[in-house]
């Protein structure tokens, strides 16, 4: 039995939630336990979702619990999983995403990702290649079922 983080921005939550739900689905047809730590999005407004950091950290409430979210997901989840998993549609990485790829790096964590680009900056404007985090990144697996390959 092994275990996976998703790591992603929160602007691909309800993606991110059907590749898992997935994943799942075909861990129990094939009658295989795995551990699936995701992240504790919050269910927002979709213009919520796709905003800007900076605009989300203009409401109070998710200011006053997005530090801890980032932490327990940081310094929990991606500490105790075997794999990590770098949910970036389309090759966006957010700074939290790219922090939690470095993170997982550091600790030896094999790494799979959803897209071999690593876009980032100001989503979707703006957007450049960042060569080290794919420097970081093992292997692009693009679905559920390829993933729960390499879980089993």
């Amino acid at each position: 039995m092994k275990s996976v983080v998703f790591c992603s921005s929160q602007r691909f939550k309800h993606e991110m939630e059907r590749f898992i739900g997935e994943l799942k689905r075909l861990a129990k047809e094939r009658n295989t336990h795995i551990v699936i730590f995701d992240p504790a999005f919050e269910d927002r407004p979709h213009d919520f979702l796709n905003s800007h950091e900076k605009d989300r950290l203009q409401n109070e409430l998710y200011r006053a619990t997005v530090a801890g979210k980032v932490y327990d997901h940081l310094f929990r989840k991606v500490r105790v999983a075997d794999i990590c998993f770098i949910f970036n549609k389309d090759g966006y990485l957010g700074a939290n995403t790219a922090g939690e790829l470095f993170a997982a790096a550091a600790l030896g964590k094999t790494i799979y990702a959803l897209h071999d680009k690593t876009l980032m900056g100001h989503f979707p404007h703006d957007l450049y290649e960042e060569p080290s985090p794919r420097k970081l990144i093992h292997e692009i697996v693009m679905t559920p079922e390829e993933l729960l390959k390499r879980l089993i």
